[in-house]
């Protein structure tokens, strides 16, 4: 997402990621992986409740493509600490209009299960 964020902006749209984690442990993330947008933080996990953003099980979680996932992250060398992380939320992708009309959404059933960039810039086209 990060190279291709200048793209995103482009098209005249915003990007803008929601965690769970608390703040300090997001400004770390974002300083680590040097994120261009914005990170807000959802303790309560109100947003994730809202867009039915459910955890999965543990068959899921450890899946073999999950763990490959993972493998591939530390053989780049990129670490992120998750002591305190919840491993079984699951995330989202969505796009919404000015108004907050929800045009595209994803919902991931495993930690690996991510729509692609050009996947999302091609729906920003839609």
């Amino acid at each position: 997402m990060r190279q291709q964020y200048p793209d995103i902006q482009a098209k005249g749209t915003e990007v803008v990621a929601i965690s769970f984690e608390p703040r300090d442990r997001l400004f770390q993330l974002v300083r680590q992986l040097q994120l261009p947008f914005p990170i807000l933080s959802d303790p309560e996990r109100d947003v994730y409740f809202a867009y039915s953003l459910t955890q999965g099980s543990l068959l899921k979680i450890f899946s073999p493509k999950t763990i490959w996932t993972y493998i591939k992250h530390f053989a780049r060398l990129q670490k992120y600490e998750h002591s305190a992380s919840d491993w079984r939320q699951l995330g989202g992708d969505f796009i919404l209009d000015e108004e907050g009309t929800v045009l595209y959404e994803f919902r991931g059933q495993a930690p690996s299960d991510r729509p692609s960039v050009a996947t999302l810039i091609a729906k920003l086209d839609a």
